[in-house]
This record gives structure tokens, sequence and C-alpha cells, in this order.
């Protein structure tokens, strides 16, 4: 797993000037958000409280499950992106919403392009490591560094979610062939599951 640390101090800053600008949300699990609003508005997202599934639309690709305190969609107003994502909420979420335009403006006025960039850069980098892990790699590979991902989870988050519809999900690797993988990591006694959950990752062999 990538050793990044999320800038919390900086994430701090831009939520606490943000924040009387923004309109508060109280979300239950399972809804569907997008980062445009009905008259196409982008707008960036900060979650306080929760976990959440960002998916991207044209293709059916689950991009990632977030953990909370995160800050979306601050970039579109600087450079629109071409792609559609949106938001399922994995658990009852908490924070706030304002247009991308009005965050931009207050990052001007406020002076905070330093924590700005800190918070981009630390996106970037872990879109940049997540991308190593699975453009070019093998099915294998790529098994292996989910379940990496899934093992820093805390274990009420890997409770709630099964192992090879995530995987599945995630990398569109067929329910057959993920099976097979996991049924061997089991028996050479390198992962532990039950009832389909995630119990614990030991040390995973590179190569299948």
């Amino acid at each position: 797993m990538l050793a990044l640390v999320k800038p919390l101090n900086h994430l701090d800053i831009l939520r606490s000037h943000f924040n009387p600008s923004a309109t508060p949300f109280s979300i239950a699990a399972g809804e569907e958000l997008r980062f445009s609003d009905e008259e196409g508005e982008q707008q960036c997202w900060f979650f306080k409280e929760g976990f959440l599934d960002i998916w991207r639309e044209n293709n059916n690709i689950h991009v990632e499950l977030l953990t909370a305190p995160v800050l979306l969609n601050l970039s579109d107003d600087l450079i629109p992106s071409p792609l559609n994502y949106k938001i399922v909420t994995k658990s009852n979420c908490t924070g706030f919403y304002l247009p991308v335009s009005r965050a931009m403006d207050i990052i001007e006025e406020q002076g905070l392009w330093k924590s700005f960039c800190h918070w981009q850069t630390y996106q970037m980098r872990w879109f940049e490591w997540r991308d190593s892990q699975f453009i070019g790699a093998s099915t294998y590979a790529q098994i292996r560094s989910t379940l990496l991902t899934m093992a820093s989870w805390d274990q009420e988050l890997r409770s709630q979610i099964g192992v090879i519809n995530y995987i599945q999900t995630h990398t569109h690797i067929s329910r057959s062939v993920i099976a097979e993988m996991l049924s061997a990591l089991r028996k050479g006694n390198y992962i532990e599951m039950q009832k389909g959950k995630l119990i614990a990752v030991h040390k995973l062999p590179l190569n299948y």
C-alpha cells in the first residue's frame, strides 16, 4: 500500500472557509448524488462523516470507496471533466456542498492556494498510485491490490462489503476467476474470510 498521508490540516482550512457559504446535508446510505445540479452547475462536496463510492458512469466502473473526511470535485472549475461520475453513499453521511465557482472565489479571496495545492496534490498522487496497480496489471495483481486496499479499512467497513462483489465491480474481472483465486489464497492461509467478508490479509504472494 502507498504510504500517503491525507493532509488533514489543509483540508480543515478549506472546510472552515467554505462552510459559511455552503449548504449542509445529512444523507442516508444508498443515496445517489451528482457532481452537478439540475442547472448543470458543478458542485463541490465535503464529506465530514461516512463512507462513499465513486462510480464512472460511462462504463459503470467502481472507481473507489472513500472514507470521510474528503473534499471532491474542487478542480472542475479549472479543468472541466469530459467524464461523468456519481457518488453513492455507503453509510449515513454528513457534510456540505457548494458551487465549485464559489469555492474557487473563496480560495482566491482568502489566499488559500497553498491548502488547495496540498489537497489536489494528495488526490493526484493517490490516483496515480491506483492507476499503477490496475493499468496493464495482471488479473492476480489487480485482485491482490484490491485485497490490500480492503485490508486497510476498519473492521466495521469490511464487515459490510462482500469481497467477490467488491473486486468484481472494481475490476470487472469475472466472478468465477475471482472466486477461484480467493479459494486458493484461503487454502494457502494468505487471507481469512467469513460469510463472504474479509477478516484478515496475511502476507500475499507477489505472483499467483
